[in-house]
């Protein structure tokens, strides 16, 4: 990115990060859109004009059924995300953005871009909460190229994402304390997650790319769910006693330090 592309980054991510533009970005998603649609959340990028829409469908079988919306000037650097993205490059103009919206919501791809939980994922939703409070996060690990473009380049999420070294470390220092995890099946959800926005990204040391839980998506989307989970039980029924203890022992110091 050369000079002059930095000094525009920074004044769109400027003019685009004000209370003002926000309330007037989030009437304009809520104008788009359809009837039966409820918006519930929203996660705005801290360096760029990207936000994150997080969608609620009404589902004849009660069970909420969730839509993540992406709005921004240019298109995902993850390649295979679960989101309907609305390509917006004339942010912080909203003439017009609207309707885009209500056209990408109606469209018939965006019905394979909706999703509900199964009991194992709504487990795993409650284990994030459980290790974000424990100020633990997972992690994976980024070949240097990769990390060192911060996200100038664009990267497979469903394909290279998931060869990628898996860790749980503390979400302050990674030097701190970093355990390598072998869990394939459960990476595989957590990448997942990352491509709905469940998870966000933060670039750290070593090439680590933190997976942050959206917290402020989580909290409803668990609130709405009637489903009752013994998270501890269904992970080790799926991921093995291993797998669980290993994330026991994480858990352990950092609630002693509390």
């Amino acid at each position: 990115m050369t000079s002059d592309e930095e000094r525009d980054a920074a004044l769109l991510a400027a003019q685009t990060s004000t209370p003002q533009f926000r309330q007037a970005l989030q009437a304009a998603v809520q104008a788009g859109l359809p009837v039966g649609v409820q918006l519930v959340a929203a996660n705005f990028a801290r360096s760029s004009a990207s936000s994150y829409w997080l969608l609620r469908w009404l589902s004849p079988d009660a069970l909420p059924v969730w839509l993540t919306l992406r709005i921004a000037t240019h298109p995902h650097w993850l390649i295979h995300v679960q989101q309907v993205e609305v390509v917006w490059p004339k942010l912080p103009d909203l003439t017009g953005l609207a309707d885009a919206i209500g056209q990408a919501l109606t469209d018939a791809a965006t019905a394979a871009a909706r999703y509900q939980f199964t009991p194992l994922e709504l487990a795993i939703l409650k284990q994030l909460m459980v290790l974000a409070e424990h100020k633990l996060v997972w992690l994976v690990q980024m070949p240097p190229a990769m990390a060192l473009s911060h996200k100038g380049r664009s990267f497979d999420l469903q394909n290279d994402f998931r060869r990628l070294p898996l860790f749980l470390g503390d979400r302050n220092n990674v030097n701190n304390r970093l355990t390598p995890v072998h869990a394939t099946a459960f990476q595989d959800k957590l990448i997942d997650f990352f491509g709905a926005n469940l998870l966000f990204s933060q670039f750290s040391s070593h090439y680590m790319l933190k997976l942050l839980p959206t917290i402020q998506w989580l909290k409803p989307m668990l609130a709405a769910d009637p489903r009752a989970v013994n998270w501890q039980t269904q992970l080790a029924a799926a991921y093995g006693q291993d797998f669980c203890a290993t994330v026991a022992q994480a858990i352990r110091p950092h609630r002693i330090n509390r």
